[in-house]
């Protein structure tokens, strides 16, 4: 927390007052600032990495 504010610094991934709740779906890293770049039947990505899950039938880094 800060130390002035109290405000909470989050760990990528993860949002909230007090950092419990992880990234909305298609949302990643710091502050969850970020949007998956994955297709092919959009899996998903790591909400800390951004790394892509891919669904069935699906590879390569953006599931493409």
């Amino acid at each position: 927390c800060h130390h002035v504010t109290g405000e909470c610094s989050c760990p990528p991934g993860w949002t909230g007052h007090d950092c419990k709740h992880p990234c909305s779906s298609g949302r990643w890293g710091q502050g969850c600032a970020n949007s998956c770049a994955c297709a092919g039947g959009d899996g998903g990505c790591d909400p800390a990495t951004g790394t892509c899950s891919c669904q069935p039938g699906f590879t390569g880094q953006h599931c493409q």
